[in-house]
């Protein structure tokens, strides 16, 4: 089992009080989100001694990746399940040597059928582009917000520049922790190779946050909660918005100065 190993063990609290958030809030419907995170450093020792069995093989290589592990969410479960029962609904992995595909290293409850979320492409895109980087992100987080995926519904916010022009201006934590804004993805395939390049291109420019268009975000950060903090900021700025539009106003909040005065007195790296 997951739980049998000591270093995951603050990690599996963690993702379980998380996904019970995202349960909550209502941004898990059904099976939907999933999550994933480097846990290589959590392994001790050498992980090729947890193999197994076979490697499974993937459509694409992710060569930077090769030999790393990841805790991923199982393709079908949901938050609600992990929030109980993280180890069960939870699978670790080891990439293999040549990064074409991955050795299941433990599977949740131990059904032979369990494998990682279906969107985990985009996933390891993601996490092969924080390798290349060297960025220290292990994080990566995608759920449905409700309120921003109303938002691209909206043809006037489908604008990325639009988009965090508004965003930003509804409240100044938005600015003051997602400085370079909000990533704007227009519709592709969930899971995707398409979808998984916009996403890593958006990451790339800077953004924590990206948004799918009719379909939900994903967020990369260094611990499980700060990307959940990431995404909650950036819902209640969208939330705002739309009480404002719902009540026949176009809020202009703060403006342009004001804007400059937080990146100036913060610090914040625009």
């Amino acid at each position: 089992m997951i739980s049998d190993y000591p270093a995951l063990r603050p990690l599996l609290d963690e993702m379980s009080e998380i996904s019970a958030c995202l349960w909550e809030k209502g941004w898990a419907e059904g099976n939907a989100g999933n999550l994933s995170v480097d846990v290589t450093e959590n392994i001790a020792g050498d992980s090729q001694s947890l193999i197994k069995d076979r490697p499974l093989r993937f459509e694409n290589a992710y060569p930077l990746l090769a030999g790393r592990c990841f805790l991923v969410t199982g393709t079908g479960r949901r938050f609600r399940e992990i929030a109980r029962q993280p180890s069960r609904n939870l699978c670790l992995l080891r990439v293999t040597e040549d990064g074409g595909g991955y050795h299941m290293l433990e599977r949740g409850d131990a059904d032979s059928d369990f494998r990682p979320t279906s969107e985990f492409p985009t996933h390891l895109r993601i996490h092969e582009s924080l390798r290349e980087t060297k960025e220290p992100e292990k994080v990566v987080l995608h759920t449905h917000p409700s309120e921003l995926i109303t938002l691209t519904h909206l043809p006037g916010y489908r604008d990325e520049a639009v988009l965090n022009r508004a965003l930003w201006s509804i409240h100044p934590e938005v600015k003051f922790n997602l400085p370079k804004g909000v990533a704007f993805v227009p519709y592709a395939l969930p899971g995707s190779e398409t979808l998984a390049q916009a996403t890593m291109a958006g990451f790339r420019r800077g953004c924590a946050v990206v948004l799918w268009e009719w379909h939900g975000c994903v967020a990369k950060a260094i611990e499980v909660a700060k990307a959940f903090d990431l995404i909650d900021i950036v819902n209640k700025a969208a939330k705002l918005v739309l009480m404002c539009r719902s009540v026949g106003h176009t809020p202009g909040g703060l403006n342009q100065e004001q804007l400059d005065e937080l990146v100036r007195v913060f610090g914040l790296m625009e």
